[in-house]
C-alpha cells in the first residue's frame, strides 16, 4: 500500500513541474505590490523562455522601465530585469525575480532581490484580454494580418 501512494506521489510531484513549463505566461500581468502604481509587464513566451517589458510608476519617486530575459525552470520563474529608466537617483538598475506559478497560471508569486542587498515581496495578477473591438467599417480592419478575403488568398498565393 505505501508502494502505490509513494508511486502516486511521484507521478503528481512530475505533472506540477510539469504543468508550470507548459503554462501560458503570454500576456500582460499587473503587479500588485504597495507603494507603485501602473506596474505592468508585458510576457512573451517561447516555450521555457520568457521576454518581458515593464513599466511603474513608484511613490515618492516617479517612472521606471525595465526589460528581461527568464526562464521556466519547474513551477518556477526566474527572471533578471534591467531598469533602462531608473524611477530615482540611486535606483539598483539590476533586480532578480524568483516567482511562482499558481496552478491555474494566473498569479506570479513570489520576490525581488537587488544587488545591493535588498529584497521584498512581489505578486502579479495576468490581465484577461479584452474581447476583440468590433469595427463597422471594414477599412478600420488592421490589414497587416494576411489576407482576409478569398481574393487576397489567391492573389498571395500567385505572387512569386
Amino acid at each position: 500500500m505505501k508502494k502505490i501512494l509513494r508511486i502516486f506521489v511521484w507521478f503528481g510531484v512530475g505533472l506540477s513541474g510539469g504543468w508550470a513549463a507548459e503554462a501560458d505566461l503570454a500576456g500582460l500581468w499587473k503587479n500588485t505590490a504597495v507603494g507603485i502604481s501602473q506596474s505592468s509587464i508585458i510576457v512573451s513566451q517561447e516555450g521555457a523562455f520568457l521576454h518581458v517589458a515593464g513599466y511603474g510608476v513608484w511613490a515618492g519617486a516617479g517612472p521606471g522601465v525595465w526589460h528581461g530575459k527568464g526562464t521556466v525552470e519547474g513551477s518556477r520563474v526566474k527572471l533578471p530585469l534591467t531598469y533602462t529608466k531608473l524611477p530615482k537617483p540611486g535606483f539598483d538598475a539590476k533586480v532578480d525575480l524568483d516567482l511562482e506559478i499558481s496552478a491555474d497560471a494566473k498569479t506570479l508569486t513570489g520576490t525581488w532581490k537587488n544587488s545591493l542587498g535588498r529584497k521584498g515581496p512581489v505578486k502579479f495578477v495576468k490581465v484577461p484580454a479584452e474581447s476583440a473591438p468590433k469595427v463597422s467599417n471594414p477599412a478600420e480592419v488592421p490589414t497587416a494580418e494576411g489576407p482576409t478575403t478569398e481574393g487576397e488568398k489567391k492573389e498571395d498565393a500567385s505572387a512569386p
